[in-house]
């Protein structure tokens, strides 16, 4: 039996958390959530997925910060994190590729399924 993509998704709000699982679940992906960054990287490490969506405005701390600790850590350094949010400013945005993001998606712009194709084009590369 083939292995599931994994998918981990770091966001506060849990409507868009059911949403994106209900999308990535239809479209074959393991899915993994946390509302916050600690239980993300936590999750990140035990769980090791193919690939996180990670929201910039967390409950506790900045995305950011938490896209940092992801890259400094040997465990989680390698896997792809997409910068999911509608917090759209240059310099997040710039902070967010110096860190190691290999994208960044804006929410309102656009549709979860548009994110599900992000995530399988990453994984085939």
């Amino acid at each position: 039996m083939e292995k599931r993509p994994t998918v981990l998704l770091i966001e506060d709000d849990p409507d868009q958390i059911f949403m994106y699982q209900n999308k990535f679940e239809l479209e074959g992906f393991e899915f993994y959530s946390a509302r916050k960054g600690d239980e993300g990287i936590t999750l990140a490490k035990s769980h090791k997925p193919d690939a996180i969506l990670l929201d910039l405005v967390l409950i506790a701390e900045n995305g950011l910060d938490v896209l940092e600790k992801l890259k400094q850590d040997d465990e989680t350094k390698k896997i792809p994190v997409v910068i999911l949010t509608n917090l759209v400013k240059k310099e997040a945005m710039d902070r967010a590729k110096n860190l190691g993001a290999v994208d960044f998606v804006v929410k309102t712009d656009t549709m979860p399924s548009e994110v599900v194709q992000k995530i399988q084009g990453i994984l085939k590369k």
